[in-house]
């Protein structure tokens, strides 16, 4: 039977005390709609139709106002990741997923949380501490490293605080590698090495924990001994220094001295062959001189003694600055001041030796050069 029949008053679900026929009124609908949202909003959600103006008005205003509300709070869910960043998105506070570089939107909260990473910003953390060394040394280490965020997940969630675990595997690294070295290799000779162990330890052990940290340089700025002991190290070095400094002024004058002593010896060496080839060839030219003799003698054997006698004494004569002069018939020596003669005529000496020399006859061309020289003399001896 329809609710609005004759005698059935009491089923009109939109006004039970109401015994008026009829469709139900939607403005009275409204109405009631339009004061349930009002209270939400600050209105009185009570009052008459007389005190809160009118329905219509009051329904459409709580109705446009919900739509707004849900209108910002979906736009909020729009963000956008740039170049060199990670969006990280948590539903109901866990992770849910990794969003690239790009515009996007997510379920605003209290659903879903985003979280924007920088991944290509380069962070730095710096630390110092003190520790032994293998030979029970102790020395001051000043460490600074930078890292960048390779997992935006991990360094976001798996650490509590990652520069604070970053520190701790930087300290836990070094002590490792400097425990394992002597004192000397510490402060002076290997620092690079010890820079390179304790980056590949530290990476080691972050990614043991999944911390999302990627290690881009270490740089072990300054070992030092302690303050009471400084001056002595200080010491040390500077005996190393003045040690350095002596070992390259040595090598130095080492590479003045060599040069010159291999030089020196060059010559004496080139001196030497020179008097070698000299002394050969004149023992060669002699022997040479000998056998042309010894022929010429067996051609004419008083002739090439006459030769040699006269050769030989003026070769003497040569040298001697007096001239002694044996007249027959009488004892009278007489001593004649022949220096001057004697140099003025040396260059035709020279020339005419040389040219004895070079000859190979000894003909009586020769001998007719000299007829004043003393036969008779050597003859009557």
């Amino acid at each position: 039977m329809p609710w609005n029949t004759p005698g059935n008053n009491n089923d009109d679900p939109w006004n039970r005390k109401s015994n008026n026929q009829g469709p139900p009124d939607l403005d009275e609908v409204f109405q009631k709609l339009g004061r349930k949202f009002g209270g939400l909003f600050g209105g009185s959600g009570g009052g008459s139709n007389s005190s809160s103006g009118s329905p219509n008005g009051s329904s459409s205003i709580g109705l446009i106002a919900i739509f707004i509300v849900a209108i910002v709070w979906a736009m909020s869910g729009i963000y956008k990741v740039t170049e060199g960043e990670a969006g990280v998105i948590l539903q109901f506070g866990k992770y849910k997923e990794t969003t690239n570089p790009g515009l996007h939107w997510h379920v605003p909260f209290p659903v879903q949380s985003l979280f924007i990473v920088d991944t290509q910003q380069v962070r730095s953390a710096r630390h110092q501490t003190t520790m032994l060394t293998q030979d029970e040394n102790i020395v001051e280490v000043i460490l600074a490293a930078q890292y960048r965020v390779k997992d935006a997940p991990g360094y976001l969630f798996n650490l509590r605080g990652p520069e604070t675990t970053l520190k701790q595997a930087m300290e836990s690294a070094i002590r490792e590698i400097v425990g394992k070295s002597k004192v000397d290799f510490v402060l002076y000779e290997g620092l690079e090495v010890i820079s390179s162990s304790t980056k590949e330890l530290m990476q080691e052990i972050l990614d043991r924990y999944d911390s999302g940290i990627e290690i881009t340089s270490l740089n072990l700025e300054k070992t030092q001994p302690p303050s009471p002991v400084q001056n002595a190290f200080d010491d040390v070095i500077k005996s190393r220094e003045d040690l350095e400094r002596y070992i390259q002024e040595a090598e130095a004058y080492a590479n003045t001295i060599v040069p010159q002593a291999r030089g020196e010896a060059a010559r004496i060496t080139e001196e030497a062959t020179g008097y070698k080839e000299a002394i050969v060839a004149t023992a060669e030219g002699e022997s040479e001189r000998f056998s042309a003799l010894l022929t010429e003698y067996r051609k004419a054997p008083s002739i090439t003694r006459e030769r040699l006698y006269l050769e030989a004494t003026e070769a003497v004569f040569s040298n001697s600055t007096k001239i002694m002069l044996d007249v027959e018939g009488g004892n009278n020596l007489m001593y004649l001041p022949l220096d001057k003669l004697i140099q003025n005529a040396t260059p035709t000496r020279s020339n005419n030796t040389g040219a004895a020399n070079t000859s190979s006859s000894f003909g009586s061309s020769r001998s007719s050069e000299t007829p004043q020289r003393p036969t008779r003399g050597r003859e009557n001896r």
